[in-house]
Order: C-alpha cells, then structure tokens, then sequence
C-alpha cells in the first residue's frame, strides 16, 4: 500500500490531535478557567449522584436508621457542593 492509501502521507491530518497544556504552563487567568470549569463538571456530577440517591431512597429506605444514613450522606453532598463554589 502507498502512503496515500494508508493516510500516512505526511500531510496534516483531518482531525488533529488536540494537545492539552499542563496547567503548570498556564498564566493565571487561564488556571482560574480551567479551575472554574473543572468545579462546575463537580457540581453537576455531585448534583446527579444526589438526584439518583433521592430516586433510590424515595423506593428503598424502610427503616429510619437507613433514612439517618440518607440525610447524612445528602448532608455532605451539598456542603461539598457549597465548599466547591465558594468564592
């Protein structure tokens, strides 16, 4: 096979690889950016492992010791999700 045939003809190719830059590398105002978006990507992973709890816990938790447990774990996620934000 040529290099043609191949996709290895040395030309760019059509979807180049993105090369992300460590944030070591990064001026300030570009850290407090990737940072920022890192805590939002948190928030709303933390907000959906919330939602799944509530759905599991409204069908599952029979017991009021099960429910304590609930409220705490509830308890921590949103205290994390109001640490994360705090400017």
């Amino acid at each position: 096979m040529s290099g043609a045939e191949t996709g290895d003809s040395g030309a760019e190719p059509k979807h180049p690889h993105l090369h992300h830059t460590p944030t070591s590398q990064l001026p300030h105002e570009e850290k407090l950016k990737r940072q920022e978006r890192h805590l939002q990507i948190l928030t709303v992973v933390l907000l959906l492992v919330l939602l799944m709890l509530v759905y599991s816990a409204a069908f599952d938790l029979d017991n009021w010791s099960e429910w304590v447990v609930f409220g705490g774990i509830c308890s921590v996620a949103i205290g994390t999700i109001i640490a994360v934000n705090t400017h």
